[in-house]
């Protein structure tokens, strides 16, 4: 070898060392995230040759909290009955409204029928409480007036038979299991149902009939109980009646229970006194005083990001690439055992006010996915935000927070054209289904979290090209 290749190896050998340090380098910068200045982050061993740099930022988050307008709670599979009460929130307490239906072809007992019971019956499938040790209260009334076939709303409500109650009962409630649960219906409705069946009453003839005879049911808990269920529509919520004939040794059950049944909740909300009073307008976006925010589900109160100090931190970068981006919410405020949040949180764009972002068919948006494709072109061949892989953020219990990447979606912004809004926190299950869910868990219970101010940001790890 000469002294010129010889002189060409050494070089090619020390630059290739610089370029295996750098790398190392980085690779510790990226997970220690050691520096929040990307001046000092990347050091640079030979200008003239280095031409890559990685950074790190952390950008904190403005959050706000909007009431939502026009939160429909009809048809969701669940009656949510009880309430709580919280610093932020107030007293909360929803109230549930259902019919009640039979088979029309299902065999009545005979005139000669004798009778044995008549129980109501408690589908609890989910279940918000302090204190597992206390019983629980709740009542069943009768409805004065029918549940029409139309939309209700939380903030709807139908008369009711308040001073007498059809059943009522106390009951040890159980964390993280279905709870069923069964009260003796009141002994005088419960001898005017059983002659109305013995009797072949017209009121049996079909459900209509029924309904003109027993518009419905109201289920009520007591708020100061710290305690809400959600019970589950169908066989398992509702009346059973128990009877027997003379040769008998077994009952015979006839049920009359909230299958296929038009159902709603009604949520009283009493804020006074905390942070959240002053929100009284639907779909305005609230700053309020104090250190907390929070979501409170069947309420409708949701939060909002103020994501503007994202979209003017991607402003100021050129010829960048990003190598990971985490949103995280959290750690939420501790909470007692039987009060878990949401398991995840549904990312919806959000105009500037309080109101959903809408993309021109009128489909509300959501981030997608990580690694999946967030533009499309509309026929005028106008940038437009995919729907249907909707991404949430995943709650984790040990350390109590909120996150996810959000690397594809910050690039779709940087570099697709990917309108540039808020964000609105939404518990619900994430749906791969073109953006529909079946039902809505943030109709479905009285789940909540709060979390400091301070504790919403987003962390961007990237690399430059000089």
């Amino acid at each position: 070898m000469n002294k010129t290749s010889f002189l060409k190896a050494i070089t090619i050998s020390i630059r290739t060392l610089q370029v295996k340090f750098l790398g190392a380098l980085c690779s510790i910068v990226i997970f220690a995230g050691a520096c929040s200045d990307p001046s000092e982050i990347g050091l640079v061993l030979d200008p003239g040759s280095n031409q890559i740099g990685v950074f790190y930022e952390e950008i904190p988050l403005s959050s706000l909290l909007v009431l939502e307008d026009s939160f429909n709670t009809t048809n969701q599979s669940r009656m949510v009955v009880g309430g709580d009460h919280s610093d932020l929130f107030g007293t909360t307490e929803s109230i549930a409204y259902s019919r009640l239906s039979f088979n029309p072809d299902g065999v009545l007992p005979e005139d000669d029928a004798i009778f044995d019971s008549a129980i109501f019956n408690f589908n609890i499938v989910d279940l918000i409480a302090d204190d597992f040790e206390e019983e629980k209260e709740f009542k069943v009334h009768r409805l004065l007036e029918a549940i029409e076939d139309t939309t209700y709303y939380s903030f709807s409500s139908l008369d009711y038979e308040e001073n007498v109650a059809l059943a009522e009962g106390a009951f040890v409630l159980q964390a993280d299991t279905v709870n069923q649960v069964r009260m003796d219906l009141n002994p005088d409705f419960a001898a005017e149902l059983f002659g109305k069946l013995t009797t072949q009453d017209p009121v049996f003839d079909n459900i209509f009939a029924f309904r003109e005879y027993f518009p419905g049911i109201v289920i009520k808990g007591d708020p100061a109980q710290n305690t809400s269920i959600s019970l589950a529509i169908g066989g398992g919520t509702g009346i059973t009646m128990y009877y027997h004939y003379e040769d008998d040794t077994v009952s015979t059950a006839y049920p009359i229970n909230t299958i296929q049944s038009r159902h709603f909740n009604q949520v009283i909300s009493n804020r006074q006194g905390t942070a959240t009073e002053q929100i009284v307008e639907k779909d305005v976006a609230y700053d309020i005083e104090g250190d907390k925010v929070g979501v409170k589900a069947g309420l409708g109160l949701k939060m909002k990001l103020d994501m503007s100090p994202l979209h003017e931190f991607l402003d100021t970068l050129e010829n960048v690439t990003f190598n990971q981006i985490l949103l995280e919410v959290g750690p939420v405020d501790e909470y007692p055992e039987g009060k878990n949040p949401y398991g995840a949180l549904v990312m919806y764009f959000a105009t500037d006010g309080g109101e959903y972002y809408r993309r021109f068919d009128g489909v509300k948006v959501a981030v997608q996915g990580e690694n999946n494709t967030h533009t499309g072109l509309d026929v005028d061949g106008n940038v437009v935000p995919l729907t249907g892989n909707q991404n949430g953020l995943a709650y984790n219990s040990e350390t109590r927070v909120y996150a996810n990447q959000i690397t594809s979606y910050v690039n779709a912004m940087y570099r697709s054209g990917l309108v540039k809004t808020d964000l609105f926190l939404y518990p619900n299950t994430p749906s791969t289904e073109s953006g529909v869910v079946s039902f809505d868990a943030f109709k479905r219970s009285l789940k909540e979290f709060v979390v400091d101010k301070d504790n919403i940001k987003v962390k961007v790890y990237y690399s430059k090209i000089r």
